[in-house]
């Protein structure tokens, strides 16, 4: 099973302006917590650690120890991280197609809260 495109350096992200999914992202860092929206019922909608790539697979680890492979663009980036290193997730659905996208933290601090996903504001 090859193992490649982790980097041990550097610091966990959040979702950006431009940076939403663990896809998104340049370098992707084992331990980046992710929010997982993919394919399994049963997983969907809970929280995990990136862990590595199987080919072009995302395999991330579960709180109870279940590793699972999903598609980058399945998995959002949290809100925040605090100085202790707990991610935060801010996750909201778009009006306009119903996919869930995370708030950056810029709209978590605001007043007004971005109804639309970054695809539909475009």
């Amino acid at each position: 099973m090859p193992w490649a495109g982790t980097s041990s350096s550097g610091r966990y992200s959040c979702a950006t302006s431009s940076q939403h999914t663990l896809k998104d992202l340049r370098i992707k860092r084992k331990g980046q917590p992710v929010f997982v929206l993919g394919h399994l019922l049963n997983r969907r909608g809970q929280e995990a650690i990136f862990e590595g790539f199987n080919d072009r697979i995302a395999l991330v680890k579960f709180g109870d120890g279940g590793i699972v492979g999903y598609d980058p663009i399945e998995l959002l980036l949290p809100t925040e991280i605090d100085e202790r290193g707990v991610a935060y997730f801010e996750i909201r659905p778009c009006r306009s197609c119903e996919m869930l996208f995370p708030l950056t933290r810029e709209e978590a601090d605001s007043d007004q809260e971005p109804a639309l996903c970054p695809e539909c504001r475009r």
